[in-house]
């Protein structure tokens, strides 16, 4: 019964581009046991689950496989079989976890047995699919096993999940590869949303590569006491991701039964009843200019590191991010991350380079020296900065800085200022400052739309200035997840003052809080022009804006004339019409539009064409009501018809 329950709920609910399904995820196979095959499946059917992500091989492995046999791994019991049966009867889907292959070759995990070869996990993957799972998933695999496994299971029609850490970036460089090329040999991008600190905002770089990439995002997180600590908070973050980027399936991995029983998948839907996802119409282009070679795997940890500021600084701002290693015609803005010289000097293409000659925002972050040869040379000219030679700084704390009077950490606890830029190395315009070791150096450089963050290992903090710059928004720093759109999602991981300006013109703000706690407000205020709110650690804070915009629906077709069969014949002063007749609409700011014979529904879409041809004789009224993002309008007339 509950699982009618929720298929009515998730029908009844907001609209959105598609329905969110829930996962439950098994990190290892205790509460299988515990429960019983049979009673796990169906107690994840009664609340809601529509598939199973489990763990196949924790530390022994519990699936019929030779190949581990012959790698001397532990046998535990065929337990996957009959949960893949069980689960197939239910209408539930089943996944196989198999990161441990991973662990064993990068982390060393003393489970029994011999490291895996490639052969041997396409053995395994073969292996796993004729036991009819219907996709599989990983975290850490090589670069060369993702492409093996994606390609077997793109042959057998199965998905295959890649579990993204942000230090996936730097495992891909050690392996000779890169982000671009492993991400682009999987189906789905898993985030692992667990600590309640800047992780959250570094793990959205899932989400630009998804963007670049055109895969799927699938959301997950833990309530356990070293990850989110409680199934109120993993609620909370998980509906801030429903909102922000409205995934095909969320999952949650829970290790214990009181866990299990407390948490309902439904309570995500609960919690933002009447809130809406709306996709952010402007594009930050992430371009990535990095080699293969390992001369830049610090380049490609320190991308890590920074991206927490640049996701921030973009959602919060109003753009969505698309990471990619040439730039995108269509962005809104840029931000360039490259390295310049380290033993030799990485040379700018001319695509990138091109961008710092027009007039779109760019910002561009450097790993290494800046070089002074070149286009560089050219580069350093345009931002005003000399073309003395810099030596490299280091540093394991977090240096603060100042921005238009406001304190924020601009470099985190593990950073290379590369560049010490003094004042009287630069002769444009200095937007933040910041001081150690008795001297003043130039954080944030600007000159016209271009703009250089100095520094690599950018602080999450670091977010607020690029957000400012970007657009004004952030006025401040704030510690947890920012995503601005029609609909605002904000998450605390730690006590914070969130002060933000809207990128759009706004009357009033409906809001509803949730607490770590699950405890609930909801209301309306108006906007003036700044928005100030205090979120506690784990606060989930949703704002729905209602936008001071003119939206207006007219029939422009048929209006004053004589139609026959669609066909305009003479003008009159009342509407005639003879035989069938395309119904034509203009609109401004019109999401999506109904069209009404004598009050009765006709069409409901997009389209501003429709062609009505349905027997009708005398005098119809057609109305057409058009629907905006929190208003409507409407128009009708009048008309004679003789259609037979």
């Amino acid at each position: 019964m509950k699982k009618l329950v929720v298929l009515l709920i998730a029908a009844l609910f907001i609209p959105s581009i598609h329905a969110i399904q829930f996962g439950f995820h098994c990190d290892d196979v205790d509460l299988i046991k515990e429960f019983g095959v049979d009673e796990f499946i169906n107690a994840c059917y009664e609340k809601g689950y529509d598939a199973i992500l489990v763990n196949v091989m924790p530390w022994e492995y519990y699936f019929n496989s030779p190949t581990l046999a012959n790698l001397g791994w532990e046998f535990g019991s065929d337990l996957l079989a009959p949960l893949i049966q069980k689960a197939h009867a239910k209408g539930m889907k089943v996944y196989a976890d198999i990161q441990t292959l991973a662990w064993k070759v990068r982390e060393n995990y003393d489970n029994p047995g011999r490291k895996p070869g490639k052969e041997d996990v396409v053995s395994i993957v073969e292996e796993l699919i004729n036991y009819g799972v219907d996709g599989l998933s990983e975290e850490m695999f090589p670069a060369e096993w993702m492409a093996a496994v994606y390609e077997i299971c793109s042959q057998h029609g199965i998905i295959y999940i890649h579990k993204h850490i942000p230090y996936d970036v730097a495992w891909f460089n050690m392996d000779g590869s890169n982000a671009f090329d492993a991400y682009s040999n999987c189906s789905i991008l898993m985030t692992e949303d667990y600590y309640m600190n800047d992780d959250l905002t570094r793990s959205q770089m899932a989400a630009g590569f998804c963007a670049s990439l055109s895969k799927e995002l699938w959301i997950k997180s833990c309530p356990e006491e070293w990850a989110l600590g409680s199934i109120k908070n993993m609620e909370n973050l998980l509906a801030a991701r429903a909102l922000q980027y409205n995934p095909p399936y969320i999952f949650a991995m829970i290790y214990n039964m009181e866990d299990f029983e407390e948490f309902e998948p439904y309570a995500i839907k609960e919690i933002i009843d009447n809130f809406s996802y709306a996709p952010k119409k402007k594009i930050l282009n992430v371009v990535v200019y990095l080699t293969d070679d390992s001369e830049d795997l610090d380049a490609w940890q320190l991308f890590d590191i920074s991206y927490a500021a640049i996701a921030n600084a973009a959602e919060a701002s109003g753009y969505i991010v698309y990471i990619t290693n040439e730039p995108m015609e269509n962005a809104h803005a840029y931000f360039i991350y490259t390295r310049g010289k380290m033993n030799n000097t990485l040379h700018l293409p001319s695509s990138i380079f091109a961008l710092f000659n027009q007039s779109k925002p760019v910002f561009l972050e450097v790993a290494y020296d800046l070089p002074n040869d070149g286009e560089w040379k050219s580069i350093r000219e345009k931002l005003g900065i000399s073309q003395k030679e810099f030596w490299s700084l280091f540093g394991t704390w977090r240096v603060k800085a100042e921005y238009k009077g406001v304190e924020y950490y601009h470099l985190s606890d593990e950073w290379y200022l590369f560049n010490p830029i003094e004042p009287d190395d630069v002769s444009s315009e200095i937007l933040s400052y910041g001081r150690f070791g008795g001297k003043t150096y130039a954080f944030i450089i600007k000159n016209g739309n271009f703009v250089f963050i100095n520094g690599a290992g950018l602080d999450g903090e670091a977010s607020f200035p690029i957000s400012n710059i970007l657009n004004d928004a952030l006025q401040q720093p704030f510690h947890g997840i920012c995503s601005v759109s029609a609909t605002s999602i904000f998450y605390a991981y730690d006590n914070s003052i969130l002060r933000i300006k809207f990128p759009y013109e706004v009357e009033r703000v409906e809001y509803m809080e949730r607490s770590m706690e699950g405890e609930e407000e909801r209301g309306s205020m108006l906007y003036t022009g700044e928005f100030s709110y205090m979120l506690h650690k784990g606060d989930l804070l949703i704002l729905q804006l209602i936008l001071n915009e003119t939206i207006s629906i007219r029939i422009i077709k048929p209006r004053n004339h004589l139609y026959i069969n669609d066909r305009e014949i003479m003008t009159l002063q009342n509407t005639v019409i003879i035989g069938k007749i395309t119904i034509e609409i203009e609109k401004v700011n019109v999401s999506f539009i109904e069209i009404y014979i004598n009050d009765e529904l006709k069409y409901k879409g997009n389209e501003t064409k429709w062609l009505f041809d349905e027997p009708a004789i005398g005098k119809i009224e057609i109305k057409a009501i058009g629907y905006g993002t929190y208003k409507k309008c409407e128009d009708s007339i009048e008309a004679f018809i003789f259609n037979w």
